[in-house]
């Protein structure tokens, strides 16, 4: 069967599967550099419509993402997961939750954790500490841009230079919306590398959070912030929940290695 003329010819739901199986599987052999709609045609052989159909799918059930504004695809949140799983991560959330609910208890504020996914952090958990007045800056399966989050500052902090170069190109529009500069960007950058650990303030909520970043895999990264109202993060108590991080992470086990 001549799969460049199939686009009105019904096929079976396992040859439908077959065929989401192997874009997703050439998604994933370029994910570190994304590749393109036209590249994913032609090495699979599908047409235009089937092929834009099957991506749509991954992209909806979280398997594949679109980078930033860009027109490359990578794999997506859900596909990490595999991934994670098959390193011995079973599950993220799981693994790490002993953790988060310590350091919950410890200081009384809210942690979370985020992964990687892109250009953007993804929040796998949440847990809350006994202090009334909550941070739910973030919801569980919110993305958001990784500069917009401590976490996310802490992960670009682990990047390669020109990695974040790049990043800042493809996102700069959104970035500005949001009121973040480039210049402010790198800033908080600087310093994430220089402390070991982010942090970062929203005013927009009045609230504010320290962020510490570490590998899962050799590609994949996560972290864990801290999070609470701006009264209560005074300079001191931050440098003081950062060095807490860094400290209770790497006893965990688990150290930002990139």
């Amino acid at each position: 069967m001549d799969e460049k003329n199939t686009a009105s010819t019904p096929v079976s739901g396992t040859q439908s599967a077959a065929r989401a199986l192997s874009l997703l599987r050439h998604v994933g052999a370029n994910h570190g550099s994304g590749i393109r709609l036209r590249d994913l045609i032609a090495v699979s052989g599908l047409d235009r419509s089937t092929t834009h159909r099957l991506l749509t799918c991954l992209i909806e059930e979280g398997f594949v993402e679109r980078i930033g504004t860009t027109k490359l695809y990578r794999l997506g949140i859900e596909a990490l997961q595999w991934g994670f799983s098959s390193a011995g991560l079973s599950s993220v959330s799981d693994r790490f939750r002993p953790l988060m609910q310590r350091l919950a208890r410890q200081t009384g504020d809210t942690v979370f954790l985020l992964v990687r996914s892109g250009d953007f952090a993804v929040c796998l958990c949440r847990e809350e500490g006994d202090y009334p007045v909550k941070a739910f800056i973030v919801q569980v399966g919110v993305r958001r841009l990784l500069a917009t989050s401590a976490v996310g500052v802490s992960i670009m902090a682990m990047l390669p230079d020109e990695e974040v170069a790049q990043m800042l190109a493809r996102n700069g529009k959104d970035y500005s919306r949001l009121g973040i500069s480039a210049s402010q960007l790198r800033q908080l950058i600087a310093r994430a590398r220089k402390l070991g650990y982010s942090e970062s303030a929203d005013p927009h909520v009045e609230m504010s959070g320290v962020g510490y970043a570490f590998a899962l895999t050799r590609n994949s990264y996560a972290g864990i912030s801290i999070a609470a109202i701006n009264s209560r993060m005074s300079a001191k108590r931050r440098a003081e929940l950062g060095e807490l991080l860094v400290q209770e992470v790497n006893a965990f086990g688990w150290r930002g290695e990139g």
